[in-house]
């Protein structure tokens, strides 16, 4: 906005709370908008300009509600105390990449904090951390990310924040995660997304030692969850040769928030990955009503070159498991799937609970001929037909024909259709 509109709507706004955005540089019409700075409710930002941002140091902000900031071009390493270290007002505050001060009270009494892309010079060791979040205690949503440094000998205060609603933590340092989680403490009904890296030096090693405190929190997930209805799902993908996995965990019960657990550039044994967060919900006393399984895009290399593995080992941790839901775009991988889960000889087969089953998201019904065509050789070979162990089995989209429909109906008492289009 150049500097006559800055005035003009300055004059017409007469008194009441401003809201400013766009970018702060050096103008007669920066030099207005801070001559206003006792109005503004929300200042969100991209500051051009060392100077700017110091200017931005001794302003007294008393209506400031919201603050997003990002730094100038060439931002100077050191600390700056945005407002005289005071916003008595300020209940969300967002700062990308910025060294501000943090041990003043500017950040207290909040509701939203995010953090992101600091410098280490700018970026607050993980006490100083938690220092601000305890004069926060009804914040309601937490984000971090390639920020906070670990301590080396960290006092650890316990922090509580009864009333988070969301947390996230994003490539973080795995020590300052580890010392983060273990300090803090949050309602089971918060959803958490932790997103990790490997070990630069071995991609191959997560160092599940540093994952405990999030073992703790799917068993305490686990725990609000006996006797509902709940969903683990495991994912991965490759993109560009780089590997991703993923594992979450959510609930219908009223104080279960979703836990999401992803890792990228991991280049170990993902099969390790699924099995380490199977075993920490598997233990203890099963699950009245188990955990659905949700297995997504197993074909594309992500899971090794075993779908088998994959399912014995689920089946070793949750032999419980009663419902599977299966999401992939290989027809191939689904068929390998369903071989390993239904084997002729029903006594080799696993989950032996299992009453439903979902395939999700696949375009056509070639999984279903080739499937088909290889159960009927293998029935022809030992003589007889052998319908499906399972109560329901359900498709979600794509197309499948008549005369596969057809087919299914005979191997399973409900076959479920649903926004399926059957061709003739």
């Amino acid at each position: 906005m150049g500097d006559r509109l800055v005035g003009l709507a300055l004059s017409r706004s007469s008194d009441s709370p401003l809201t400013i955005t766009g970018e702060l540089s050096s103008s007669p019409g920066l030099d207005k908008l801070l001559q206003h700075a006792y109005r503004w409710k929300v200042l969100n930002v991209k500051v051009l300009g060392i100077d700017t941002m110091d200017r931005l140091a001794s302003l007294s902000v008393p209506l400031l509600a919201e603050l997003r900031i990002s730094p100038p071009i060439s931002h100077s390493p050191l600390q700056t105390i945005l407002f005289n270290g005071s916003a008595p007002m300020l209940r969300i505050a967002c700062i990308l990449d910025c060294a501000v001060g943090w041990s003043t009270s500017l950040f207290s009494n909040l509701q939203e904090l995010v953090l992101d892309l600091m410098e280490d010079a700018g970026c607050p060791d993980v006490d100083t951390f938690l220092k601000l979040l305890s004069q926060s205690p009804k914040l309601t949503r937490l984000e971090v990310q390639n920020t906070l440094r670990a301590d080396e000998h960290p006092l650890q205060p316990r922090v509580s924040l009864p009333c988070l609603q969301s947390l996230t933590l994003e490539y973080l340092e795995k020590e300052a995660l580890y010392q983060v989680l273990n300090a803090i403490d949050i309602p089971t009904s918060t959803e958490c997304s932790f997103s990790l890296e490997p070990d630069p030096d071995d991609p191959r090693n997560l160092d599940y030692e540093r994952l405990k405190p999030i073992d703790r929190r799917l068993a305490a997930l686990a725990e609000v969850s006996r006797g509902t209805k709940s969903t683990l799902t495991f994912g991965g993908a490759v993109k560009m040769g780089c590997r991703s996995v993923w594992t979450i965990y959510e609930g219908g019960a009223d104080r279960h928030g979703a836990l999401i657990v992803d890792v990228e550039g991991f280049s170990g044994r993902t099969i390790d990955f699924c099995e380490h967060f199977a075993r920490q919900l598997g233990q203890g006393e099963p699950n009245p009503i188990p955990p659905i399984l949700h297995l997504i895009n197993c074909s594309n290399g992500a899971y090794g070159n075993s779908k088998l593995e994959l399912l014995q080992i689920l089946h070793r941790h949750l032999p419980d498991t009663d419902e599977i839901l299966i999401e992939d775009t290989s027809f191939r991988s689904i068929g390998d799937a369903f071989n390993d889960l239904f084997p002729l000889n029903q006594s080799s087969g696993l989950f032996s609970r299992l009453s439903t089953l979902t395939v999700r998201n696949l375009p056509h019904d070639r999984w279903v001929a080739c499937w088909l065509r290889s159960r009927q050789e293998q029935q022809d070979q030992e003589g007889g037909s052998y319908p499906l162990p399972l109560q329901t089995f359900r498709i979600e989209g794509g197309t499948i024909s008549a005369e596969m429909v057809e087919v299914l109906e005979k191997l399973v008492p409900n076959l479920v259709l649903d926004r399926v289009k059957v061709k003739d």
